[in-house]
């Protein structure tokens, strides 16, 4: 144990319901001492004049590493047209047609994407026509995740989107019968059109950041990996942590499109325009910095490329992204050059890419170090795919709460069999794959709790899916915690030990003790993320 030898700043004493306690004493935001024998004494030696003292009944825990979500996304959410409590297209359009008249005519009209249309009575996205109902003076792009949306007419008409247009490259554009388009978008054609809207204000960013990352903390996150994080993004990141209102540590991805580095003349182009941005893989300091970039090899619960069809649409395998030599140019100009980089990659066909194109890689001596290349979700790995990741070094991060919260849709998509393998956590950790554990909130529900019961029970609403792949209790914290903290470094353990980041989480329970029914819908006692509460 290290003596703290000046007072502390903060020593939180901890009762657990057993009657033990535990005191940990900080300084400069990292844990200087921990005391579980003579409570009293230590807690006497480390008080000061200045130091807050907290006295609470619960249990200590490290705070939850989120390796994959979208908090920036979430922000922007806080600033669309509300979407999660729609029941109906008529509601939808409601909504859109009351933020148009506070719009300015000719402006966007965006909504939030934490919704899907499986909660709504039609079951499918808006049609242009549906949307042009709302308004007539202003284009307008409902967003549903993060892989697809619908626009109105005006919308489709600035992106250049008619019947006279070809179809784009890696994405989907729904049209009828005299391809005229109907709306619906995805991927690279939903790219298209994110591209023409206005980047929102630093200042609403900020505020949504705030609420945001309040609400992360509130649910005992303490460090998030941001998955889809523009140039514009980062700046209101940076505006967020200097003025005090970013409450979580956060591992920025640059949002990086095929199509966006394939604009920019290739990976070298692109890379060089980041740079001279001021972005850099590890640029910040220890509550923010930039990861690296992150790609897109398929689409989601709709577009995954498989190896086999889809159950809901025989003649379809998904969408693949990027082909192999693509990817492969991506993934050794990133280790020439110190980025990392996550790939988006779902069904087997997008992950076998990512693989291939990380042999290749270390083929030609552009050898990975630890935590450089992974894959995100990786959800229909296989037992091939999982050996020839942990023999490249290739980490994944998974998400229960992705299949846990979008189960319907997933069965409906892929069918029983396949939604019971998604996330092979058992199988990962016995195959001995990098692996660590995140939300992709807004995507899947934010509580990290509610993941690791899915991870330990594999049950859904739908009833229990691939039993055989479910970890224990202690293996799912650790993903959450140890396992994060692996993948992204600098100077982050995942654990309450003497010389650790003061990320720490009191509970009203004991975590790994506590029964899955207690552990619904539990909220934290209090968090503290680098010594700040």
């Amino acid at each position: 144990m290290t003596v703290v030898r000046s007072s502390a700043e903060t020593v939180i004493d901890i009762a657990g319901a057993d009657g033990v306690r535990t005191a940990i004493a900080i300084v400069d935001g990292v844990i200087a001492d921990i005391a579980r024998d003579d409570v009293d004494a230590a807690v006497a030696r480390w008080r000061g004049p200045q130091t807050d003292h907290l006295r609470l009944d619960g249990v200590a825990h490290p705070a939850f590493i989120d390796t994959h979500n979208h908090l920036m996304l979430t922000s922007a959410n806080e600033l669309g047209v509300p979407m999660a409590a729609r029941r109906s297209i008529a509601d939808i359009v409601d909504g859109i047609r009351e933020r148009a008249a506070t719009t300015p005519h000719g402006e966007w009209v965006v909504t939030a994407a934490d919704w899907h249309e499986s909660g709504i009575a039609e079951g499918r996205l808006p049609s242009a026509a549906e949307l042009d109902a709302a308004t007539a003076d202003h284009p307008i792009l409902v967003l549903r995740g993060g892989h697809n949306g619908s626009a109105n007419g005006l919308a489709l008409a600035r992106a250049g989107i008619d019947a006279s247009s070809p179809d784009i490259a890696g994405g989907i554009i729904a049209r009828d019968g005299q391809r005229r388009p109907l709306g619906p978008l995805q991927d690279e054609a939903l790219v298209a059109v994110q591209r023409l809207l206005p980047a929102p204000s630093e200042h609403d960013l900020v505020d949504g950041i705030d609420t945001v990352s309040a609400r992360y903390r509130a649910h005992g996150i303490g460090v998030v990996r941001d998955a889809a994080v523009s140039v514009s993004d980062v700046a209101a990141l940076r505006a967020a942590h200097r003025d005090g209102r970013l409450h979580v540590r956060t591992r920025a991805m640059i949002l990086s499109p095929m199509s966006a580095i394939a604009a920019a003349g290739g990976i070298d182009a692109y890379l060089d325009a980041l740079e001279a941005q001021g972005l850099h893989p590890d640029d910040g300091d220890d509550v923010l910095r930039v990861w690296g970039l992150k790609i897109l090899l398929d689409g989601g619960v709709e577009a995954a490329a498989l190896a086999e069809p889809f159950t809901d649409r025989p003649e379809f395998t998904g969408t693949l992204l990027g082909d192999t030599p693509a990817t492969t140019e991506i993934v050794s100009a990133c280790v020439r050059r110190g980025w990392r980089v996550g790939a988006h990659a779902m069904g087997e066909r997008a992950i076998q890419t990512f693989l291939d194109a990380v042999d290749a890689a270390r083929s030609a001596r552009l050898v990975p170090a630890a935590g450089q290349v992974v894959i995100e979700h990786g959800a229909l790995i296989t037992g091939a795919q999982r050996r020839q990741a942990r023999d490249a070094g290739v980490a994944l991060t998974g998400q229960q709460a992705l299949r846990d919260g979008l189960v319907g849709p997933f069965l409906h998509a892929l069918g029983p069999d396949r939604v019971a393998r998604m996330f092979p956590w058992r199988a990962l950790v016995d195959d001995g794959v990098e692996i660590s554990a995140g939300t992709d909130h807004p995507i899947g529900p934010l509580d990290p709790l509610q993941g690791i019961v899915g991870m330990t029970t594999r049950r859904t609403r739908a009833g229990v899916l691939g039993p055989d792949q479910a970890i224990e209790r202690a293996e799912a914290l650790s993903l959450y915690t140890t396992a994060g903290a692996r993948l992204l470094g600098g100077g982050l353990t995942g654990a309450l030990t003497v010389g650790s980041p003061a990320d720490i989480v009191v509970w009203p329970v004991d975590l790994e003790a506590a029964s899955a029914e207690d552990l619904a819908g539990m909220r934290p006692v209090a968090s503290w993320v680098a010594g700040r509460r």
